[in-house]
């Protein structure tokens, strides 16, 4: 929740006497983004009938969409998906949210966090089989899916244990990890960029420093997503008296750097990478291969006008990432966060 509802959200002390044995809430959705908001109940089912009751919203059946004013807020949907967890739907304007969270924390139904995957899958058999269903319904990446299928069954094995090292490279399966460009300017990072999204996801020109701030998109890279950011170009001259904007852009997307999970170094046949010393595994990259060699060793070279070397880049990224034989490994893996 933004530091905004939460405030609203939290009412004088003598307001926060808890209901006994409630359900708890959770936003599901930030506020403001959508059209409708999702606010989770989860609890036993006695907690969630109990707190159902008290909040003046009953009748509600397991299974049951109903339509219901809320708090005399609003007037939206109450979806009960099963013993254990309902949903309330109202507006999702942003005072709409705050108004309906402070009112469910005045009447003492506490704010949960994430939620107990027992509770929110009891169709599950045991609590890996929970948290693996919970993992699936968030998974961005292909590859997590059939590694995290075959998760219990690997679990229920006599002795299983995880490696704790291998366990940290899958994480990027479930959270993208981030993997900057960086070089001079006007080489094809942004061009790159777009090839490799589909779409127009940077401004491309032939005028040095067109990219002022740094510019990303959300990538499958053979299956694997990642958070692809283009960089602006580093200059030979740059005055930061007299080009004060673009030296705070770079001086941003270096500071983004530090975050990385992978930096792609670029140059071209006119233009070597760029000298650097980072924490992140770095990829010389070879840019706009089509307009001649370059005299510099590279990882992987690219022509995206005659798209020759973009499968390979991506094949490599990912493998840098998530190298196949951690993904293939027939150990467990602890995808979850105690």
């Amino acid at each position: 929740m933004s530091d905004a509802a939460r405030e609203t959200a939290s009412p004088h002390p003598a307001e926060r006497a808890q209901v006994p044995e409630s359900a708890r809430w959770r936003l599901v959705t930030p506020p403001g983004v959508g059209a409708v908001a999702i606010i989770e109940l989860i609890g036993t089912p006695p907690q969630l009938d109990r707190t159902i009751a008290h909040l003046g919203l009953a009748p509600i059946k397991p299974g049951a969409c109903v339509l219901r004013d809320i708090f005399s807020i609003d007037r939206g949907l109450i979806a009960r998906f099963g013993e254990t967890i309902a949903w309330i739907m109202p507006h999702g304007g942003v005072g709409v949210v705050r108004a309906i969270l402070q009112e469910l924390t005045r009447r003492g139904v506490p704010e949960g966090r994430e939620p107990d995957p027992r509770l929110a899958y009891p169709e599950a058999r045991d609590e890996i089989e929970a948290r693996t269903l919970a993992a699936l319904a968030n998974a961005p990446s292909p590859l997590a899916i059939d590694l995290l299928l075959d998760q219990p069954r690997r679990w229920r094995a006599p002795g299983a244990t995880s490696d704790p090292q291998r366990d940290r490279i899958l994480k990027r399966l479930l959270e993208p990890p981030l993997v900057v460009a960086v070089g001079a300017s006007n080489i094809g990072k942004s061009t790159l960029l777009n090839a490799l999204a589909g779409r127009g996801a940077s401004i491309v020109a032939d005028e040095p420093g067109t990219t002022r701030d740094h510019v990303g998109a959300t990538l499958d890279l053979g299956g694997l997503w990642v958070r692809f950011v283009d960089t602006p170009g580093v200059r030979e001259g740059l005055d930061p008296d007299t080009d004060a904007i673009e030296t705070e852009s770079v001086q941003a997307a270096q500071r983004l750097l530090q975050h990385a999970s992978l930096v792609l170094n670029c140059g071209d046949p006119s233009c070597e990478p760029l000298s650097l010393s980072l924490p992140a595994p770095t990829l010389r990259i070879g840019l706009r291969c089509d307009l001649g060699s370059h005299t510099w060793q590279s990882d992987a070279d690219v022509s995206v006008a005659r798209n020759q070397g973009l499968q390979d880049l991506v094949h490599l990224v990912r493998e840098s990432l998530v190298p196949t034989t951690i993904l293939h490994a027939q150990t467990p893996w602890k995808f979850w966060t105690d």
